[in-house]
């Protein structure tokens, strides 16, 4: 079981996966956080827009296979995709940490979380509440 299948917990050898790294014993979350770290992947946010446009139909296919979700879980899920992406140190304090691990790879994944950040932003602006 792992809590936190997230590419940064992700080890490859070309394009497969070599291990799994990074575990914990599970925990619930937030209905919000769980959909957000599916949809507001940075990557995925910023692959291109069909992130914004597929958004309601996870939300819609997370509430018909978990009907007692309420309302103000599914619609805050841009909300908790921007808070997670500037509220977390990583990638951003490796440097301070490990400055020899700072490669092309991290440092386009700090980018790539930035700019997703700032697309979910103007997502929220667009479309408050």
């Amino acid at each position: 079981m792992h809590r936190d299948l997230a590419s940064p917990n992700l080890l490859l050898r070309g394009d497969e996966v070599a291990a799994i790294i990074d575990f914990q014993p599970p925990r619930p979350r937030f209905v919000s956080w769980e959909i957000a770290r599916i949809a507001c992947d940075p990557r995925m946010v910023m692959l291109d827009d069909e992130w914004r446009v597929r958004l309601p139909d996870l939300r819609a296919s997370y509430q018909a296979e978990n009907p007692s979700i309420g309302l103000d879980d599914l619609c805050s899920t841009v909300a908790i995709g921007f808070a997670c992406a500037v509220s977390s140190s990583y990638p951003l304090a490796e440097p301070i940490r490990n400055p020899a691990g700072v490669d092309p790879t991290l440092q386009a994944y700090a980018r790539a979380r930035h700019d997703a950040a700032l697309r979910m932003l103007a997502e929220l602006d667009a479309n408050p509440g």
